[in-house]
């Protein structure tokens, strides 16, 4: 199956509203959020991952679910 590729403006139809899963791109790779308190995950967490504050941003990243690529 191809990678799919997400422009910015598709990544934001990921918003999680209604029954829609909930989107981020991170480092170029584009991770589903949308069960990430489920997994153990804060807000908080993911925002120090984006923010480049994370000393586990491989183990809290791991957790996640690749759903593609931010296309260039």
């Amino acid at each position: 199956m191809a990678e799919k590729k997400f422009t910015r403006d598709e990544l934001a139809k990921y918003n999680g509203d209604g029954e829609k899963p909930h989107y981020m791109a991170i480092d170029g790779l584009v991770y589903d959020i949308t069960d990430a308190p489920k997994k153990g995950i804060s807000i908080k967490e993911l925002m120090e991952v984006v923010f480049g504050r994370s000393k586990e941003k491989d183990e809290i990243l791991k957790k996640l679910t690749v759903v593609g690529k931010l296309a260039d």
